[in-house]
């Protein structure tokens, strides 16, 4: 740096008169400020829109999803032999949605077993609500305790609202505590989710506890 105030000195008279000036330390330090609350300034700004970035980026995300599936009752005591119903219910929260898939709600095959809601065909099914006008599967398993039951809408068409998805029966079979259970992790498109367009808007699951005493 000193060789280059000298050589300026040298080659610059402008340069070398203002140096000589009574007041050109004040000036350069003053200059010196001005640059420094310049580049302090437009490194601040970067962050603030950096930050508003990342801001609207999570708030769109969330935004997205808010449908909720619950299960009705959360909670329920019974008696061995008795039979009780668990509704599945859909939230959508005012947005259309056109597609529900349940992969999978799981129970305890040894404490409770589902009856079977449609004796026309093999196997054994639940009672389909009329959210949606296709149910495309509707199965359970009774050796593993699952449950598998997906609806859609009619081309052009949606649900939107609270309504009843489905209707489990289940009956009491033995002493102990089941959950009825989603299989769900919010971004995966490999379990439980309800879609509209072909996006997830499933943002909550409430599971359920039944006792059998």
């Amino acid at each position: 740096m000193e060789q280059i105030h000298n050589k300026l000195l040298e080659s610059s008279k402008t340069y070398a008169s203002w140096h000589n000036h009574p007041h050109h330390k004040k000036i350069h330090w003053g200059a010196t400020i001005a640059v420094a609350v310049i580049v302090l300034l437009l490194v601040m700004n970067g962050v603030q829109k950096w930050r508003n970035t990342a801001y609207n980026f999570v708030t769109v995300e969330f935004s997205q999803r808010s449908a909720v599936l619950t299960l009705d009752p959360q909670t329920k005591t019974v008696k061995v032999g008795d039979t009780f119903a668990a509704n599945v219910i859909l939230d959508t929260d005012g947005k259309p949605v056109d597609g529900i898939d349940l992969y999978s709600l799981h129970y305890d095959p040894t404490i409770l077993t589902v009856v079977d809601d449609n004796t026309t065909k093999n196997g054994v099914q639940i009672t389909p609500g009329t959210s949606l006008d296709v149910t495309a599967v509707n199965s359970v398993d009774p050796k593993t305790g699952t449950i598998t039951f997906s609806q859609a809408s009619q081309p052009g068409s949606s649900f939107n609202g609270k309504g009843v998805l489905a209707t489990i029966h289940f009956k009491a079979t033995k002493k102990g505590t089941s959950a009825l259970k989603f299989d769900f992790k919010i971004g995966s498109t490999r379990d439980t989710n309800v879609a509209h367009a072909g996006r997830d808007q499933l943002a909550n699951v409430v599971d359920g506890l039944y006792t059998v005493q």
